[in-house]
């Protein structure tokens, strides 16, 4: 039996647990996207950053958790729409379950201020998503959108298990595409088509909106300091994509419609280094990257593969080692390669091995 104290206590208690259910299951408050009228408006909305990239193309930001890891530092999710429906372009941090390796716990109405941004957006148009790639900072919240009428697709070169391991989904509900043949029709003369950039994944696909001239590229190019591989033979996949991706565009559009291409990257907080991070660079004022980072990048990937780095006046620099850092743990040590704004971080002894040349002793 309780004794008055121990009964008020035990009262308390429950109380409180009652009185924060009550607080985690209230829903979320109805976003109000009437900020958002020309390019470069911004609006907060519970944990996310929305801002007007387009006519009605919208960047939406998660600035991520400064105690996690990997994408917890930041990601990035693109809603655009159409006349006919919406497309949705990665999706983020898991916050509903939380996912561990990364340090990401679990928010209140998570899957609910997700969907009040993209329904507020796009309205009563159909929703599909689509994936740049099956890792867990751009797949994460796919439990937001089941069971709601939305088509799921993702690349047939990407490990669709991966839905499963990360986040307890059935991967089945993931149509699949091939990269390079896939095209979104979204109405309206929007078409959005697909490339495969492998390297960074073995399916990764970036996707561009025409006529907007608006490149969505995931991680497949790096999102500002640098684009890492561990091996020759991701070296070589990205080489030859990176490099096929640029000669589509050349044969495809128009040199002002080329200079006019902007390019939005998975983590849009990495763009501000420019190229590569380095405690010696400063940062830049930009919002997204343009097709020069689309060649310098291809450039890079060929270039470290032919030995430039080697000869001087090549373009192709090794300006360091990788610090170690909580951020990127697996990176330290690689070597730096630059070229222009493009960079691929390696380990050197894989950079000669990829080059057919000897590594110094």
């Amino acid at each position: 039996m309780f004794n008055k104290s121990e009964l008020c206590r035990a009262i308390c208690a429950a109380c409180c647990i009652f009185l924060a259910s009550l607080v985690l299951a209230q829903p979320a408050a109805r976003f109000d996207a009437s900020p958002l009228v020309k390019p470069g408006d911004s609006v907060s909305y519970g944990s996310y950053k929305i801002i007007k990239i387009g006519e009605n193309v919208y960047q939406i930001n998660d600035p991520g958790v400064s105690t996690g890891k990997g994408g917890a530092f930041g990601v990035d999710m693109y809603l655009i729409c159409g006349q006919s429906k919406a497309l949705l372009i990665d999706l983020g941090n898991n916050y509903i379950d939380g996912y561990a390796p990364d340090l990401i716990a679990p928010r209140p109405n998570a899957a609910e201020q997700l969907r009040a941004v993209v329904y507020g957006l796009a309205g009563k148009l159909p929703l599909e998503v689509a994936i740049t790639h099956a890792h867990p900072d751009h797949d994460g919240m796919t439990g937001a959108f089941l069971n709601r009428n939305v088509t799921f697709w993702m690349s047939d070169g990407e490990d669709a298990n991966a839905i499963k391991t990360q986040h307890k989904i059935d991967p089945s509900v993931y149509s699949r595409f091939t990269a390079g043949k896939k095209s979104f029709d979204l109405g309206g003369g929007r078409i959005v088509d697909t490339f495969l950039v492998r390297g960074h994944s073995l399916g990764g696909t970036v996707y561009l909106l025409k006529p907007d001239m608006l490149m969505f590229s995931g991680d497949a190019l790096g999102s500002g300091f640098g684009q890492a591989v561990a091996t020759v033979e991701r070296l070589k996949m990205l080489a030859e994509d990176s490099q096929r991706l640029v000669d589509q565009i050349k044969a495809n559009f128009s040199p002002y419609e080329r200079y006019a291409l902007r390019v939005y990257t998975g983590h849009a907080w990495q763009n501000v280094y420019g190229g590569f991070m380095h405690p010696n660079h400063d940062k830049v004022d930009v919002g997204y990257l343009d097709w020069r980072f689309v060649q310098n990048v291809a450039a890079c990937a060929n270039g470290i593969l032919q030995g430039k780095w080697l000869v001087e006046g090549s373009g192709l620099h090794l300006v360091g080692k990788m610090a170690a850092t909580d951020m990127w743990p697996s990176a330290a040590g690689r070597a730096i390669m630059v070229y222009g704004i493009g960079t691929v971080i390696i380990p050197l002894e894989v950079a000669y091995e990829a080059a057919g040349v000897k590594m110094p002793q």
